[in-house]
Order: C-alpha cells, then structure tokens, then sequence
C-alpha cells in the first residue's frame, strides 16, 4: 500500500464525512522552501567538493533523503482541538471540520502559529505565497467564489495565506466540492501529451508488434491515469468517461483498427481492462489491506458505511458496488 495514497485517503475521508454531517472542512497545505536542496561536501573519484556545513534540512538527492527529512520533523507538535496533521517527507497537510467558520479558522491559525514557532526552531521554512488553504463545501456545480464574502485570513508570520479553489496534494488534484473534475482535466493533458510523444512507436503507422505497443502503454501511460485511482474512482461517471476515451484511442491507433471496430473487441485484443474495471479492482485491492491494516489511522479511513449507490454525495467505496460500466 503506497503511503502517499493512504495519506490522500484520509484526506479524503474526513472531507467526505464532513459532507456526510453537513460540516465544512479546512484544509491548509504548507510549502516548504528548500526542504531537500542543503549542501554537504561529497566525493568525486579522487576529489572532494568544498566543504559546506550542514546546519538545516536534508542533502538533496540521497537515496535516504525523504527518511532523513522524515526523522528531522518526527518530534513535530502534534495538534489539539480536533486538527489533524497530515505528513508525507516535506508535504505538509492541516485539516479541520466544523460547523462554524469562523470558529474552524480560528482554532486553526492557533495551531498555525504553534506549528510555525517549532518550524522556526529548526529552520524549517514555509512559503506562504505558495501555500495554500481550501474551504470544501459540497456542492453539484462548481461556484466561482472561494469563500464567503469576509472571510478571515489564515497567515502564516504575518503573511497571508491565499484560499484557493483546488490545489495538487501528493499528485492528486484536490478541489473544494470534490468533484475531481480537476484532477481529471490534468491527467487527461498530461496522458495525452505522452501518447503524443510516443505515437511514432505506438501509433497506426508504427512496426512495432501489438505486445511491445501494449508494454509501452501500460508502463509510460497508464500509471499517469491510475494514479491514486481508489481516492477518486467514485467521480462521476462522465468524468471517468474522459479517460476511457483516451485508453479507447490507444487501442484503436496501436490496432490501426477501422472505425467500425468496437471498443470492446480492441480491448479483448490488447487483453487490457477499461479504465473503470481497473480502478475498481485497485479500488477492492486498497481497502482490503487498508482494514486489516496496522495503523488504525489508515483502518478508521476504510471503515465506514457507503451512502447508497444513488445517494447525492458518493464516496471512494462507493466504486465497489457501483453497477458495471458501458465500454464506449
């Protein structure tokens, strides 16, 4: 189980069952500058580089960098008043839920500066500029404002911290109604700006055998599409749909398959599942592990009564009872 994806899991979550008891969730997420980039003296063949003295932080790229970073900040605070603290190497998460506004961000900035005055200590740095807050609050369309008109401001030394409509947590997209719609719409550029570049290997034209276009697909492409697939599996099936359409033209150029081919026929060719039937299994294969799982942070996030399939608010195990899904 990748800890990144357990960590968007709960996440998530909390977020969802925020929805569940019609309570908002705020959620900060803090940049760190220059976490991974201090300088040491190193070895070349016979010479060695200055000497630089290591006062702050971790040597950039070391195989042990993202372990040191994370043995560096172990003896971080821990929040109170029910703040949760969500570390991954330098991602740093704080998420809350409640009722009140006001009273959420207010609970907040105290843990804020409590957070900062121990990030001080050590010469961890944050970049308020960079970081960001999001108010999620369910909604079915999507609105244009971030937050209600007066809303107070979160700040991090005095310098304000922007709230934003989504921001990129661990590689996945994360908007304030949760629709994933986002998240989606950058996978769906990135994955074809890859196809685009490999369409001289696996495009209609190429003489590359059907195996090798396959092997090329599933190691260069697919891990773009699927990543963290059991966080947002349970979107919309219009928006699952969008990268389906992507997989469906990969098999029908990697083919060279005339128009009136189905789908389905392509798929059974190339013996790969539709992104849907992928998901789902990734989906059944992360929460039979995350229950039987050793940190009961982990096993409380997958332990938990789905609303029903045609509930208004879905979450990430609903995916596992979901009806199958029409190859289009």
């Amino acid at each position: 189980m990748s800890p990144a994806i357990s960590s968007i899991s709960r996440l998530v979550e909390h977020i969802s069952e925020g929805f569940k008891k019609k309570r908002k969730t705020v959620a900060l997420f803090f940049d760190v500058t220059k976490a991974f980039d201090r300088k040491i003296h190193v070895p070349h063949e016979n010479t060695w580089s200055t000497k630089r003295t290591l006062k702050t932080g971790v040597p950039q790229g070391s195989t042990l960098t993202t372990l040191l970073y994370s043995a560096y900040v172990n003896d971080i605070p821990q929040p109170s008043n029910g703040v949760e603290l969500a570390l991954f190497a330098d991602d740093t998460a704080l998420y809350l839920r409640g009722s009140s506004f006001r009273n959420t961000t207010s609970r907040l900035q105290r843990i804020i500066d409590e957070l900062t005055r121990w990030l001080r200590l050590w010469r961890i740095k944050l970049n308020p500029d960079k970081s960001a807050a999001i108010r999620f609050n369910y909604s079915k369309h999507k609105k244009k404002f971030t937050v209600p008109h007066n809303a107070p401001t979160l700040r991090i030394d005095n310098a304000p911290i922007p709230w934003q409509h989504n921001y990129k947590y661990l590689g996945v997209t994360l908007n304030k109604h949760l629709h994933f719609q986002d998240h989606v719409a950058h996978v769906s550029k990135l994955t074809k700006f890859y196809q685009s570049c490999l369409y001289g290997m696996i495009g209609r034209k190429s003489k590359m055998s059907l195996r090798n276009k396959r092997s090329l697909y599933l190691m260069c492409i697919a891990p773009v599409t699927t990543y963290a697939c059991p966080v947002f599996a349970h979107a919309a099936p219009s928006i699952i749909k969008k990268l389906q359409k992507i997989q469906n033209k990969f098999c029908r150029q990697a083919t060279d398959a005339h128009w009136c081919v189905k789908n389905s026929v392509l798929h059974g060719d190339l013996e790969l599942p539709t992104i849907y039937k992928f998901k789902k299994d990734a989906s059944k294969r992360f929460f039979d592990m995350a229950q039987n799982h050793p940190n009961p942070l982990i096993v409380s996030a997958a332990t938990y009564e789905p609303p029903p399939v045609h509930h208004y608010l879905k979450r990430p195990w609903n995916v596992l009872s979901d009806p199958p899904d029409a190859l289009t």
